[in-house]
């Protein structure tokens, strides 16, 4: 999978969250603000929980578009086998079992990409994984996930 495309699909991904989340942020505070909403009685909290409900999603929308800045202009590296792994390195790692593909990245850890040949996983490095990546080299294993690197570009 070419590294800049892949960078390309993170972005539209992470900018079609950010749609997302603002645009249901904007119901649910419509919602929390209609009159339909409007306490019958003390213990009537509709329009506090959608107030909350509301500011919860803006926060995940706000997220979604700082993890897209991190990605704006971001220099991918090229890595080869004795290269240690940082940030914008496609690694291929062995577990028990199976082989998986993960894209160390500056944001939005969790996001899979698939060309339909295979499927890459976003981690960062504040991930328990990432941690543990950043600066091995291939063939290096891990443990507590067991694995081994494979393959980096």
């Amino acid at each position: 999978m070419n590294k800049a495309n892949l960078v390309a699909a993170i972005l539209e991904k992470l900018r079609e969250e950010f749609d997302h989340f603002r645009a249901v942020s904007k119901r649910t505070r419509s919602a929390g603000n209609d009159s339909e909403s409007k306490s019958e009685g003390k213990y009537d909290t509709r329009s506090t929980e959608e107030n909350y409900l509301a500011d919860g999603l803006a926060k995940q929308a706000a997220a979604s578009a700082q993890a897209a800045a991190a990605y704006e202009g971001f220099e991918l590296n090229a890595f080869e086998a004795g290269t240690p792994l940082d940030l914008g390195a496609l690694i291929q790692l062995r577990f028990p079992g199976e082989t998986a593909w993960f894209f160390l990245g500056p944001a939005g850890g969790g996001i899979e990409i698939s060309d339909g040949k295979k499927t890459v996983t976003v981690i960062t490095p504040e991930s328990p994984l990432g941690k543990k990546l950043i600066g091995l080299k291939v063939g290096a294993r891990t443990s507590a996930p067991e694995s081994q690197i494979l393959a980096v570009e």
